[in-house]
């Protein structure tokens, strides 16, 4: 799209917003920013959207998206309601809080670094422990993918063995849970993986004690994840009276009323 044809439909949306539906009542998300080197305005574009259905965004750069794409992500989403920075290490509050988080920019720095179980910034603990919470993970492949983005930088010259280790890469996050899309469709499959009730923990409201179900682990350590499983199925955790219980966790069988119960081997 034309820059000047992008910045007046944002101009227009910016005006239209409120009657848009853009109130933030369907919860929060995590956009968090890498150092991708393609897709700027893309993303930026994606951001607006999530924000025109109704979603309050806590956006985060990582150093290297700080430098390459921050100011226009800032200026991007200027006079929009409902969105923030998130501010330096405050990733685990946040995260709590968040529904889902969007990586619209998502750089192969950072793809292997999630693929290999590394998280050593902000942007990387947001990715890696949305897996571990149970939370949905959408990450935009066109940074790490031969398009014709990369290509016109120079980028297009990646042998076999090359593309071969990014689409491995891909592969495992996907099967520990991350959904990996095209840029374009980002926004749209944020919310169609986040039901349209529960957007606040207190929509997520426990059932009556009597008509709580029970949900075994069998898992030596006790992840957030298999608590918003148990949440969802409206059970409480029960688990080994030897098994660790992760303080995520714990933090979230809180938020959702879910009781862990250690029982005896066997019980």
């Amino acid at each position: 799209m034309d820059d000047a044809i992008r910045d007046l439909v944002r101009e227009v949306l910016r005006r239209l917003a409120p009657g848009l539906g853009a109130d933030g009542a369907r919860g929060e998300v995590i956009v968090a920013v890498t150092g991708a080197t393609v897709g700027h305005d893309a993303a930026v574009d994606q951001a607006i959207a999530l924000i025109l259905k109704g979603f309050r965004l806590r956006v985060i750069c990582s150093e290297a998206a700080a430098h390459l794409v921050g100011d226009g992500l800032a200026r991007g989403l200027a006079g929009f309601p409902n969105w923030e920075i998130l501010p330096p290490h405050a990733w685990f509050a946040a995260l709590m809080r968040a529904r889902a988080v969007a990586v619209p920019l998502l750089s192969v720095n950072s793809l292997s670094k999630l693929a290999a179980l590394i998280a050593d910034d902000d942007t990387a603990n947001l990715m890696l422990h949305a897996l571990f919470a149970g939370k949905p993970l959408v990450l935009a492949a066109d940074g790490v993918l031969p398009g014709p983005g990369r290509e016109a930088l120079g980028f297009g010259g990646a042998g076999r063995a090359l593309r071969a280790a990014v689409e491995e890469r891909l592969r495992t996050v996907i099967g520990y849970g991350a959904a990996v899309v095209a840029l374009d469709g980002l926004a749209a499959r944020v919310e169609a993986a986040l039901p349209l009730a529960a957007a606040t923990p207190s929509a997520v409201a426990p059932a009556p004690a009597a008509a709580r179900g029970r949900r075994l682990s069998r898992a030596r350590v006790v992840g957030a994840g298999e608590v918003a499983a148990a949440a969802r199925a409206g059970a409480d955790l029960y688990c080994d009276a030897a098994a660790l219980v992760t303080p995520l966790a714990k933090e979230a069988a809180e938020r959702h009323g879910v009781r862990i119960v250690k029982t005896p081997a066997g019980a």
